[in-house]
């Protein structure tokens, strides 16, 4: 078994009243690293202790994640290691059906809600949904508030207040009702009030500020407006130029009316924007001649940065525009940089975000204002209302998704408490 990491809890006021609350149902809203998830689990494994003695069951419990992978990952190995030994029957832990029998004769079982019915045709006694935001929609009332009602079972929904997860909206309201309904009490706390700065210094690095509100501020954000809010008149600079010492970073967007490219050099942890290409009715071929056209004679290397689908024939060309960037000789000391499948556009849009601007109000990318294309698709794309979908009409789109694809593979957003570096290098600085 592991050994618990969190042997002792620092007090909080608000997570002492979290455990000592008598509601039957909790909502807890919290940031990252916040001790929420830590504070469950010793919840529940709590209760396999106790059996009261007018009990004519044996007690059952269950930990629920979005799903059984994830419960398997997470949650298994730090549930059983806070499970005393002696606690435990004989045989009683099963790896098979991620359960655990004790001698109180009370069970506990860690589930993925991807399959409901793994919880339904029974009555338990008390449970906890974690990463509520990520539950499938309907999954609660649906099947686990039915399996609590004969025992009145009580329920923690634990979670950070995301915009995006399937199941945020529904979990936003459930937290909202505890305003009017008697059986619901809400609890919140920032991750601030559990972690030091320096354990927080990283996350505001490589967060822009509604990000770091969300993960680890504990604050519901809008998912409305604009979607580089971070953009501003700090991010267009007029003096980008082209450094012929430095590396060439192209960021690639395939679609063939118009094919947006943009041109950028990489400082230190920053990325200047000097040029960008804007073809109508073209090809990658094409776009390669203009490049060439505009940079002959550079020789201090070359990074193409693109999306996944630039491995397949997108645009009326003979050969993949990964291929054909990969063979075009004049372009020498070049690295190619394309994933095998996308990220998720969110993912994206976060990470351009943090590096507009982050947490701690730093500015990492410089637009020449001669990007006019580039500064309008950041200046103005926006989601459709209410929904985490891009209202992408005429030409938007293209310029911030071909800067995008550098920034998300340099500079990966960070939102797990295990931080994420990339292994991309460019330069000597």
């Amino acid at each position: 078994m592991l050994t618990d990491k969190w042997t002792t809890l620092r007090y909080h006021p608000v997570q002492n009243e979290l455990w000592n609350c008598k509601t039957r149902f909790a909502a807890v809203v919290a940031g990252r690293g916040s001790g929420k998830t830590e504070l469950a689990r010793r919840r529940i494994v709590r209760f396999l202790s106790y059996k009261p003695k007018h009990y004519t069951h044996n007690p059952i419990y269950f930990y629920a994640l979005p799903t059984r992978d994830q419960a398997k990952r997470v949650a298994w190995e730090h549930i059983k290691a806070l499970v005393p030994k002696e606690w435990i029957r004989k045989d009683g832990i099963s790896e098979t059906e991620l359960s655990i029998a004790t001698i109180f004769d009370t069970k506990l079982y860690v589930v993925g809600m991807d399959k409901p019915q793994r919880i339904e045709g029974e009555q338990w006694d008390g449970c906890v949904i974690d990463e509520s935001s990520d539950q499938k929609p309907k999954t609660f009332d649906i099947s686990v508030l039915p399996a609590l009602s004969h025992r009145e079972a009580w329920c923690w929904r634990i979670g950070v207040p995301k915009r995006f997860g399937p199941g945020a909206q529904e979990f936003k309201k459930f937290y909202d009702s505890a305003q009017t309904d008697p059986d619901v009490t809400a609890f919140t706390w920032q991750s601030e009030s559990i972690l030091t700065a320096e354990q927080l210094r990283f996350a505001k690095q490589n967060l822009d500020e509604r990000d770091y509100a969300e993960q680890y501020g504990a604050s519901w954000e809008s998912i409305s407006g604009m979607i580089f809010h971070s953009m501003s008149d700090k991010n267009i600079k007029g003096n980008i130029k082209y450094n012929p010492d430095e590396p060439i970073i192209v960021g690639s967007d395939f679609n063939v009316d118009p094919m947006r490219w943009v041109i950028c050099h990489k400082y230190g942890n920053s990325l200047h924007v000097f040029d960008e290409l804007d073809l109508r009715n073209s090809n990658t071929q094409a776009a390669l001649n203009e490049l060439n056209h505009r940079y002959e004679n550079h020789t201090a290397g070359w990074h193409f940065f693109g999306d996944a689908s630039s491995r397949a024939r997108k645009t009326a060309a003979a050969f993949s525009d990964y291929a054909q960037i990969l063979n075009d000789s004049r372009f020498e000391n070049r690295d190619i940089h394309y994933p095998d499948s996308n990220p998720s556009i969110i993912d994206r849009f976060a990470a351009t975000n943090a590096l507009l601007k982050n947490a701690l109000g730093e500015v990492r990318c410089y637009i020449s204002e001669n990007c006019q294309h580039l500064i309008d698709d950041l200046v103005n794309r926006s989601y459709k209302p209410g929904t985490r979908s891009a209202d992408d009409h005429g030409d938007r789109g293209h310029s911030s998704d071909a800067l995008g694809y550098i920034i998300h593979t340099l500079w990966p957003p960070v939102v797990q408490e295990v931080l994420q570096v990339s292994k991309v290098h460019i330069g000597n600085r």
